[in-house]
């Protein structure tokens, strides 16, 4: 390392910073009273005190009467005497000396705080000179939620932090700071949350506090000054602050399932001043800072002071949201939860899944563990109702999180995963076993994504016996085109298929289908279209990026007489960081999977004709064809016949719409049964679809109650059909056939996935090995063959 332009090494930096912090301040330099307006004094330090009101920390009744007099009497007099008042509530005073150097000095104000809760001071700000700029002011106590994230970089492997054992580090996050309604600015391309310098001599902000633990604690503060005209850089002031922590309560949880059995359920508790507990700056696993909710088990605790609290339950989309006012009076306290479902698919043979979990990656941290593990995840998927969740490894973490995979799938105790950092964070959370948890088990796979690969679309694959590619030992081992590795996924007799589908597909229509040509600039279904011609594509996988995206290629490749499934995803924390399930998969079973044989049923499952995909707010819960129950096997009929469908569907909306429904609408991305609502009312459109195209529509009331519905479309050509209501829920595809011949629905459909290859080929081939270049353009020249002898065989445009 060089040393500065002004001299400064690393030793003199030590040195000085050493004497620095030994040192006292000297006075900051105090405004005379004579110098301070009243008038403008008096209306910014009101502000301040209604503020303190609002975050739940007003003065006392007679210093806020007291104000209001010297307000009024508004002179130098007033302004020292409410200076002597609003001091007995300011936990620093920020100032900078004659030259600019910034100082902090500790104010009066009793520095108490309280265990796992939030404490408001008042910070006096002096600014005598008039000088231009902001400061910053911050603790030196760092955050788990601020450590570090993968989003700063998605490492195969996390670099070594200086400390191989992160304990001593994490028992010194104690302390989270945030100043209220702080001024951002950037500074290095990260926001800063600052104190603009004020205009006036003297003016108080508000910090607020929120402490981990109970007892003595020490931490220092820290003051540094932005100045935009000038250059002159100075060492940040520091001091150091003893608090007293005033202990909480450890407050039992009662989570009841609508049958009366414990649970997993997905809790959000948050005071009268909107602040979520524990705040998410705080939360080591299983608690995600990335979420606003926790997950918890019957029997389990959270830890809160005393005050009023208001606490929603949530346990997936087949439950209804509850919300209930708690009020923590002591360790006696207890929060009952009792859950209630709108549908549960389970009496009709259903049973949810969502094929696409990481465990690290993306919006999880990679310091201080590498992501989260199955410990973690079980928690989370048990607390969202699934069965089924897959978690799979992928570039991030790849060579830490590979440890993970067994080739079985498991139900694991959701115990804490690093017990040596949750004794060193503090944590009391001791983790209990409900009589729900065997109804949800996980299994790790893979997601070919941040490989040699990728940029040919992402692949998912599924009940893999190897994780690892033959031959290779790194990442950069793996085929630089996907056909390959899902020939091996194959010959292992494992499932493969394209994850967000809709990721490099988009076009300017919005109808289904259609046929102008994407741009294949993504990460989704692009070569799907090749690879689909040998034989080697299970599913694509959608619900979580634009619906027309996701379909539209779809359609094409079935009415060219491909089978393949659509499989619901939520891509968690990547395309969506908010839970896990927000796209899922219901198949049906005889009886409720678990363990491998329960794994493997419901995997096979999804290329069955009863499975269907969505947000979890619709449900196909019967289906009847020609008055028989919808069979596996293809139905045979003659031209010109009618298919007659009779479904029992359960759709939920909100009776109204309100302003969280209204947020939801206007996300166009992912599957909302919100955006599937008819106008005002409470009706959305359950369509019959043939080749793609709606051969029958019938608006059904979402209250939650299965209704039975009818409906017909006539037959005249080998088919496909499904039913959907868009964007909530697609059925697998059911096929009809026609004097015994391959479903041919549409040359034009031919022809568009054939014009695909051609652009698929442009876009991805340069990032393709040079030495895989003769095999690829091989197996890219059979689908172009394969579409044009299928157009040549249509018999409909």
């Amino acid at each position: 390392m060089t040393a500065s332009h002004s001299g400064l090494t690393r030793r003199n930096f030590v040195i000085l910073g050493s004497a620095f912090a030994s040192s006292r301040f000297c006075n900051a330099l105090e405004p005379t009273i004579g110098q301070v307006v009243a008038q403008p004094y008096f209306a910014a330090a009101n502000r301040s005190i209604q503020s303190l009101a609002r975050l739940g920390s007003p003065i006392r009744s007679a210093d806020a009467e007291q104000i209001a007099v010297l307000t009024q009497q508004n002179d130098p007099q007033a302004v020292s005497k409410a200076e002597e008042i609003l001091s007995r509530y300011t936990l620093a005073k920020l100032s900078l000396g004659p030259n600019g150097a910034p100082q902090i000095a500790i104010g009066e104000a009793p520095r108490q705080l309280v265990e796992q809760g939030w404490r408001v001071f008042l910070v006096r700000v002096e600014n005598p000179s008039g000088q231009k700029g902001s400061l910053v002011f911050t603790s030196g106590t760092r955050t788990i939620g601020n450590l570090e994230i993968v989003s700063k970089g998605a490492a195969q492997r996390t670099a070594l932090a200086d400390a191989l054992y992160k304990g001593p580090m994490i028992e010194e996050m104690w302390l989270a700071t945030e100043l209220y309604e702080p001024t951002p600015i950037l500074s290095g391309g990260v926001a800063v949350a600052t104190i603009p310098l004020p205009e006036i001599p003297i003016e108080y902000h508000i910090v607020q506090l929120f402490s981990r633990d109970h007892g003595p604690r020490t931490t220092s503060f820290f003051l540094n000054v932005l100045m935009g005209s000038n250059d002159h850089a100075f060492h940040p002031a520091h001091r150091q602050f003893d608090f007293e922590c005033l202990p909480s309560h450890e407050i039992p949880l009662r989570i009841l399932d609508t049958n009366g059995n414990g649970c997993v359920a997905s809790l959000t508790i948050k005071d009268k001043l909107n602040r979520v507990y524990p705040p998410k700056a705080m939360r080591l696993a299983p608690d995600l800072f990335f979420q606003e909710q926790v997950y918890r088990a019957d029997g389990e605790t959270v830890r809160l002071t005393e005050g009023e609290y208001l606490v929603k339950s949530e346990r997936g989309p087949e439950y209804l949201c509850g919300t209930k006012a708690v009020q923590i009076r002591g360790a006696a306290s207890v929060i009952d939860v009792k859950l209630e479902r709108w549908i549960d698919p389970s009496k009709w043979g259903f049973y949810s899944g969502d094929t696409h979990i990481h465990a690290a990656g993306c919006s999880h941290y990679e310091r201080p563990t590498e992501g989260v593990g199955p410990e973690t995840l079980i928690r989370h998927i048990r607390g969202e109702a699934l069965t089924i969740g897959d978690a799979l490894n992928w570039g991030p973490s790849w060579y830490y999180q590979k440890q993970f995979f067994s080739g079985n799938a498991e139900s694991p105790v959701a115990a804490l995963e690093h017990p040596e950092l949750q004794k060193a964070y503090g944590v009391t959370l001791q983790p209990q076993t409900t009589r729900e948890d065997v109804e949800s088990i996980i299994r790790y796979d893979v997601e070919v994504s941040q490989f040699p690969s990728s940029h040919a679309g992402h692949l998912v694959l599924l009940q893999l016996k190897e994780q690892d590619y033959p031959g290779a030992q790194l990442i950069e081992d793996w085929p630089s085109w996907n056909l390959p590795i899902l020939k091996w996924v194959k010959a292992q007799g494992a499932y493969g298929g394209y994850a967000h589908c809709g990721l490099g597909m988009v076009v300017d229509s919005t109808d289904l289908p259609n046929y102008e040509i994407p741009p294949m600039d993504g990460i989704g279904t692009q070569e799907a279209i090749i690879d689909v011609t040998h034989g080697c594509v299970d599913f694509l996988s959608g619900c979580d990026s634009l619906p027309v995206a996701e379909l539209n290629a779809w359609y094409h490749m079935l009415n060219c007489g491909f089978r393949m499934a659509m499989v619901g995803e939520t891509d968690f924390p990547c395309m969506s960081d908010g839970r896990v399930g927000a796209g899922r998969s219901y198949v049906k079973l005889g009886t409720r999977p678990n363990g491998n044989s329960g794994y493997t049923a419901w995997i096979e499952g999804l290329f069955k004709p009863h499975q269907y995909c969505g947000d979890g707010r619709s449900h196909v819960l019967e289906c009847k064809v020609n008055g028989q129950p919808l069979s596996d096997s293809d139905l045979v009929l003659e031209s010109g016949e009618t298919i007659n469908v009779e479904v029992l569907i359960a759709a939920r909306l909100e009776p109204e719409l309100t302003p969280e429904t209204k947020a939801r609408r206007a996300n166009e991305s992912g599957y909302d049964i919100e955006r599937a609502r008819i106008g005002n009312t409470r009706q959305v459109p359950l369509e019959l679809i043939v080749n793609g195209l709606p051969a029958a529509i019938i608006n059904i009331v979402a209250d939650g109650v299965p209704r039975a519905v009818a409906l017909k479309a006539k037959i005249s050509r080998s088919s496909w059909w499904a039913l959907r209501v868009l964007p909530s829920l697609h059925t697998h595809p059911s096929f009809v056939r026609v004097n015994n011949k391959p479903v041919r629905a549409s040359k034009k459909s031919a022809e568009w996935c054939r014009a695909c290859v051609d652009k698929v080929w442009e876009v991805k081939s340069p990032f393709m090995r040079e030495s895989e270049h003769p095999a690829a353009a091989t197996a890219f020249e059979h689908a172009r063959k394969t579409y044009e002898q299928i157009a040549s065989e249509c018999e409909v445009v």
